[in-house]
């Protein structure tokens, strides 16, 4: 089972390296790890008043930055209203909805641990970047115990 995930999450995240670049949320795009936990965050970039004050307030800032680099692969699957996304990226964040996020919440923030076998929901209440840092810290240790 946790092997089919794997796959899974392999197969979704690897092409979003590349197509997160085109989008307009402040992350490092980088190759998706089978070592470090995965991160997703779901926005309505274009629409959602709380997605674009997280990105512009946690997603932006340096000390977030750093530390989402040294521990987490971020992936965003976008859901904008007037923005257009290829078909392929559609469907990889509709996949990824129909797992992680169901109801359809946004901003939602999903970790998951670095096998698949784990996830925890993040609520971002307007924290300062340091409140959320220090919140995905001890959403880390629990997610890896």
């Amino acid at each position: 089972m946790i092997s089919l995930v794997l796959v899974f999450l392999t197969n979704i995240w690897t092409p979003f390296s590349t197509e997160l670049a085109a989008q307009p949320v402040p992350v490092t795009t980088k190759n998706i790890t089978a070592e470090k936990t995965k991160f997703i965050v779901f926005s309505g970039s274009d629409w959602c008043k709380g997605c674009i004050q997280f990105r512009k307030k946690v997603l932006s800032d340096p000390a977030f930055e750093k530390f989402a680099n040294e521990n987490l692969d971020i992936v965003v699957a976008d859901f904008p209203q007037r923005t257009k996304l290829p078909k392929d990226v559609i469907e990889q964040n509709e996949a990824l909805a129909e797992k992680y996020n169901p109801k359809g919440v946004f901003p939602n923030l999903v970790l998951i641990s670095p096998d698949g076998s784990h996830s925890d929901i993040i609520q971002y209440s307007n924290q300062t970047p340091e409140e959320f840092v220090n919140e995905l810290k001890n959403h880390l240790q629990r997610l890896n115990e």
